[in-house]
């Protein structure tokens, strides 16, 4: 089973920064971040696979965590995360499941439940896109929150409700597939738990009626990244996980972004059209910074031992 599907382009954006040394995996049209190797090819169990976000990609940065624990484990890392993805967009992909069994575990990255299924809109490629189930359009994620919240806050908040059990679903599906350990990993800014803020949302439901431009999420409700989870959900999924490691850091946050060519700011001139690139470009403040990734592979190191 394959298909196509939207991802992020990077690569184009961030030239000026890093190169992120892109290949392929049989049978899918995503380019994933190297440095790369057929998986196929390799020795099995040979390497460990991390599957995740952006976060676990690594925008921005030449060495993210998957990287820094490769050295120290002293064996390859198949970096196979996807900028937006939730646990769905694996699943699609016969020849990702079959790579990732090849190796020797899976560290999967906690990932949002942004572009879940629900009742008023249906996953789309679980990467950013869903698809309105009235209209039959596909909007962003942040356009859908956007629309549900301004429609109806409560009924939102159930919508969000749905999101979660479907992200379980995805996630249980994902782990039912693999048939290496799977170490669960929770790397966010923020702890699990969170609370909705119904002052927040409507402030924000003010702002863009009065044609402000808002943050890309909606404040109050989806939380910071892993958007929409909470600890109740992210339990369910870490419980059928052969293990958990956990990294809540800000370290490093707000700091400049460097055009490795010419050593001034980076600024504008990655700027591209299209939802991934809806951000600052003079400081890094969304994506985790090079201290955080070291921080991640800290936490990551002594829980992944047991299984390398």
């Amino acid at each position: 089973m394959a298909r196509a599907t939207w991802h992020p382009n990077y690569q184009p954006r961030d030239w000026d920064l890093v190169d992120y040394q892109e290949f392929h995996v049989r049978d899918c049209d995503v380019p994933f971040r190297g440095p790369g190797f057929d998986p196929f090819e390799a020795e099995q169990g040979s390497f460990f696979s991390c599957i995740g976000a952006a976060q676990t990609y690594g925008c921005f940065f030449p060495r993210p965590f998957p990287t820094l624990l490769s050295e120290s484990l002293g064996m390859p890392a198949l970096n196979l995360a996807v900028g937006g993805a939730g646990p769905g967009f694996y699943t699609q992909f016969d020849s990702l499941i079959e790579a990732m069994n090849r190796g020797r575990f899976v560290v999967l990255q906690a990932m949002a439940a942004r572009s879940e299924s629900n009742a008023r809109y249906e996953a789309d490629g679980f990467v950013e896109f869903v698809r309105d189930r009235r209209s039959g359009e596909q909007v962003t994620s942040s356009e859908a929150w956007k629309t549900l919240v301004a429609e109806d806050i409560d009924g939102a908040i159930e919508r969000m409700r749905e999101s979660r059990q479907s992200w379980i679903d995805s996630s249980l599906r994902l782990i039912e597939r693999l048939s290496v350990p799977v170490i669960f990993f929770w790397y966010s800014r923020r702890g699990p738990d969170y609370e909705i803020d119904r002052g927040a949302i409507r402030d924000q439901i003010a702002a863009e009626a009065a044609g402000k431009k808002t943050s890309f999420f909606v404040d109050g409700l989806v939380g910071e990244f892993p958007q929409l989870i909470d600890h109740e959900t992210m339990q369910a999924v870490a419980d059928r996980c052969d293990a958990y490691a956990e990294c809540r850091s800000d370290l490093g946050m707000g700091g400049p972004l460097v055009n490795r060519f010419t050593g001034k700011p980076f600024g504008d001139s990655g700027r591209r059209d299209g939802p991934e690139y809806d951000i600052d470009y003079s400081k890094n403040y969304y994506y985790p910074s090079p201290e955080m990734h070291e921080d991640a592979a800290a936490a990551l190191e002594p829980v992944v031992r047991q299984f390398a």
